[in-house]
């Protein structure tokens, strides 16, 4: 069984026609992880319309330039989860972004966003879905203070040796479609242990100019596959029990 562990299904405009693609490329079960504080309702919504998706939910870092008043909000969006935590899978996405956000007056609020959503997602032992672009340092540094079941790190990008560090904590690494033109996927991909690898389209995303959907995450698995040199329905057997080990409650 192939997984999507990270999508925004709140994003399509097709969402039956997605679905139906997924299931016949083999892909039961998507992740759909929230962004937004107006996006968190929706993806509970979708969830309860479609059986193969699953809700996780988050604030995601580039929130603080969306939603100027997402700082006074946040006590609500927690709530919110909280509300909602038997129904959903994992805390996300989730994390800090000093690439797609350059302003560095919003770096404070990311950081009081992303403390609150760990320690809920420690309360509610559930696992984490992150984003670090630009700021993995920062992350790997506050992740030390906090006890959580597991750590996702989605389409991981940054410095080798902080890679080997998440290696060394045993986090978990998902990959996307950039496996086909992107160096540091493949190097994720080379670097990180079959046991710690899953899988993502991260849709609507664009890859080369095509919107990404769960289907792809088939030809994903194929890739690492050739890249590690590993039979692809071993590969598949195995990220199917890494996906039960960090997302227990979709299964």
């Amino acid at each position: 069984m192939l997984v999507d562990i990270h999508c925004h299904a709140n994003l399509y405009l097709n969402l039956d026609e997605i679905v139906a693609d997924a299931k016949k490329a083999g892909v039961h079960k998507i992740i759909s992880v929230g962004m937004s504080q107006t996006s968190l309702a929706r993806v509970i919504e979708i969830s309860e319309n479609y059986d193969t998706i699953y809700p996780a939910l988050g604030i995601h870092p580039e929130e603080v330039k969306m939603n100027k008043e997402i700082d006074q909000n946040l006590d609500k969006v927690i709530e919110f989860i909280r509300e909602n935590s038997n129904k959903i899978c994992a805390i996300g996405e989730i994390g800090l972004d000093h690439y797609f956000v350059k302003d560095r007056s919003l770096y404070p609020i990311q950081t009081k966003i992303f403390k609150k959503m760990l320690s809920l997602a420690q309360e509610l032992t559930l696992p984490v879905n992150l984003h670090t672009k630009g700021a993995e340092k920062e992350i790997f540094e506050l992740l030390s203070s906090y006890k959580l079941p597991e750590v996702n790190i989605h389409w991981y990008s940054g410095p080798d040796e902080l890679l080997k560090l998440g290696i060394e904590r045993g986090y978990y690494f998902s990959i996307t479609p950039a496996i086909s033109y992107s160096p540091p996927v493949k190097k994720v991909v080379e670097l990180v242990d079959q046991k710690h690898l899953l899988l993502e389209s991260d849709g609507p995303v664009k890859y080369s100019g095509q919107i990404g959907t769960p289907k792809m995450i088939k030809d994903v698995l194929a890739k690492i596959a050739a890249i590690k040199k590993i039979d692809i329905g071993v590969l598949e057997s195995q990220i199917e029990k890494n996906t039960k080990k960090v997302f227990p409650r979709i299964f």
